[in-house]
């Protein structure tokens, strides 16, 4: 990963209102998700912490997905995107994150496993 983001064990969730993130975080916690299961960032939270990863990530990482995510992210969160980081035990409970986030209005939700990152949304 050369120094990027990876929040194994996580959905990363973007979602385009802070009502939307609002709903989707009392979904989730209605779902049986704990408080600390889910994160929420703001724009202006998210565009400072990913401009520095993006500004300090390795030479190597350019060439991976995760710095493709990353710049994605940064954009969205530049748009005044809200996110959501959500703990999930397994694939199956990563699926039904997703399920629910998409209900909500989620655009974008990825599941960052130990090896591999995969899009749900």
């Amino acid at each position: 990963s050369f120094g990027t983001f990876k929040p194994v064990g996580n959905v990363m969730v973007g979602l385009p209102t802070q009502v939307q993130a609002i709903a989707l975080a009392s979904a989730l916690h209605d779902a049986g998700w704990p408080g600390t299961g889910v994160l929420h960032f703001t724009p202006k939270e998210e565009v400072h912490e990913l401009q520095a990863l993006v500004d300090n990530a390795g030479a190597m990482s350019g060439f991976g997905y995760e710095i493709t995510l990353l710049r994605r992210y940064l954009d969205l969160a530049k748009l005044g995107y809200r996110w959501l980081l959500v703990k999930v035990d397994d694939a199956d409970h990563a699926a039904a994150a997703s399920e629910i986030a998409r209900t909500n209005g989620a655009t974008l939700a990825v599941y960052y496993r130990l090896l591999t990152v995969e899009e749900l949304i």
